[in-house]
C-alpha cells in the first residue's frame, strides 16, 4: 500500500490501524506519523481525537491521550476537551493532560484547579509531572498557581465523623501541597534534584527519580 494517505479520512486510517489486519509494511508508522498527526497538529478533522478521549472505554480514552500527546493539536481547539482528561480514573490519561499543559501553555483558573489536583495526585508520576509543569511554566503563571495551590483551590473536601480525622488528612494535604509547591521553586532557582531530596525525606523519592529525569531532557 502506498504512504500517501491523503484521500483517506482520518477515521477510516484510525480504524484501519486498530482493525488487527494486514494492510502492509509500516502502515501504521506512516499512517499516523505521516497523515494523521500532520492533519491535528494544524487542527484538522479533530473529531475522531475528540471521540476517543470523551470515549466512555478507557482503553480508547488512553490511546486518545496518547495521540493527543503525540499530536499536539492547538490548544484553543483542544481547552475543553482535554480538561475532563485531570478527573479520569485512569492515571496515564492524567498524566497527558498534564503532559499536553506543558507543552501548549495552556492555562486558565479551571485548569489551575485541575493542576492543583494534579500535584496532590496519589499517583505519583502524576504528581511528579505536575511540579516539572511548575518548574517549567513563565513566571506569571508559576506565581498565579502558587497563591492557587496555597489558597487550598482544587483540593479535596476531606469530611470524616471523627473531627480530628478531618483536621489530619487536610493537614496532611496542605502539607504535601506546600511541599510540592517549595520543590518547584528551590528547582526553579536552579537548586539540584540532589540537594532538594535529601532535605526532603518526606517526599516519596519516586517523584525525585522522575524529576531528575525530566530536568535532565
Amino acid at each position: 500500500m502506498s504512504s500517501d494517505f491523503s484521500a483517506y479520512a482520518t477515521g477510516d486510517l484510525l480504524r484501519m490501524i486498530n482493525d488487527g489486519e494486514d494492510h502492509g509494511e509500516d502502515f501504521a508508522y506512516h499512517a499516523l506519523w505521516g497523515t494523521v498527526f500532520g492533519r491535528w497538529r494544524k487542527g484538522i478533522d479533530l473529531e475522531p481525537l475528540i471521540e476517543l478521549l470523551q470515549s466512555e472505554k478507557s482503553g480508547e480514552r488512553e490511546r486518545g491521550a496518547w495521540y493527543l500527546d503525540e499530536a499536539d493539536p492547538p490548544a484553543d481547539r483542544m481547552a475543553d476537551v482535554i480538561i475532563k482528561l485531570a478527573n479520569d480514573p485512569v492515571g496515564h490519561c492524567r498524566w497527558r493532560f498534564v503532559a499536553y499543559v506543558t507543552n501548549s501553555k495552556l492555562y486558565n483558573e479551571a485548569i489551575a484547579d485541575r493542576l492543583v489536583a494534579c500535584l496532590l495526585d496519589l499517583d505519583l508520576y502524576v504528581r511528579a509531572r505536575t511540579i516539572f509543569w511548575a518548574v517549567v511554566t513563565d513566571c506569571k503563571t508559576f506565581a498565579h498557581f502558587s497563591e492557587a495551590v496555597l489558597s487550598g483551590a482544587g483540593t479535596k473536601p476531606y469530611k470524616f465523623r471523627n473531627p480530628e480525622t478531618t483536621a489530619f488528612w487536610r493537614e496532611s494535604e496542605r502539607k504535601r501541597a506546600a511541599r510540592g509547591i517549595e520543590i518547584a521553586q528551590r528547582l526553579r532557582a536552579g537548586e539540584s534534584v540532589t540537594n532538594i531530596r535529601e532535605s526532603m525525606p518526606e517526599e516519596d523519592s519516586f517523584s525525585f527519580d522522575q524529576l531528575d529525569f525530566s530536568v535532565r531532557q
